[in-house]
């Protein structure tokens, strides 16, 4: 099993965020990842935290700044790719996997063809934002800013199209050691193609190893050496 970490990155910072919230910078983004290539993790997501149309602006710039970013640790990045414009910009990148959101809770099955055409079907992943009420998995929609039902439909084009999927628990987002394993079972995706992230700690990442999960990413807390979890557990 895969331990890496999750940036959320927006105008060419690096921000701790928790329940879904961001709450204060980190620092530049190439500062952070010079700091995680001390840990030697063995992946990096970056992911724009963007919920609407109009936030999207800084897309091109963003992407400027990732590919002047430098790590030793693969990184995958997402955020804000809602067409086939703004996939151009993609193309160069020092990025090994790309993933989608909103591509696949809408059911873009353009994009994410064209994408699979340009990086290659192991280069696509699926994030999804995920909470639970009453007992039925809900997904963060980040155009219409809103949870909107796992439906069949949703569950059937992401096992056909992505390579791996991230499960996000946004309601433990941030937090430490309270990963809700209950998300797995609802969203009924097999294990061993899922990445989990939101309240991770010691015991979640033991957890999630016994049940062959894919990769731990553990929240921006791991910038903080006293919350790193070796990759011994």
């Amino acid at each position: 099993m895969r331990v890496g970490c999750s940036i959320i990155f927006i105008n060419g910072y690096c921000y701790q965020s928790y329940n879904w919230k961001i709450i204060r910078p980190l620092g530049a983004l190439n500062n952070v990842l010079s700091f995680l290539d001390s840990y030697e993790v063995d992946e990096i997501s970056i992911t724009r935290p963007i919920r609407a149309d109009y936030e999207n602006k800084s897309y091109e710039s963003d992407i400027e700044i990732i590919k002047k970013s430098c790590s030793n640790s693969p990184i995958s990045f997402g955020g804000g790719i809602r067409n086939l414009h703004q996939l151009k910009y993609l193309k160069g990148l020092p990025i090994e996997r790309f993933h989608f959101s909103n591509a696949f809770i809408h059911l873009n099955k353009n994009l994410i063809q064209k994408s699979i055409n340009m990086f290659g079907s192991q280069a696509i992943v699926a994030s999804l934002p995920l909470k639970i009420i009453k007992k039925v998995p809900y997904v963060f929609d980040g155009i219409s800013g809103n949870f909107v039902y796992l439906s069949k439909e949703i569950f059937n084009f992401v096992s056909q199209y992505a390579d791996e999927i991230i499960l996000i628990d946004t309601d433990n987002e941030g937090l430490n050691d309270v990963f809700n394993f209950d998300l797995l079972e609802l969203a009924n995706f097999p294990t061993n193609k899922i990445i989990i992230s939101g309240g991770l700690g010691p015991k979640v990442i033991k957890k999630a190893k016994s049940i062959n999960i894919a990769s731990c990413l553990i929240e921006n807390k791991v910038l903080h050496k006293e919350n790193f979890i070796k990759r011994e557990l």
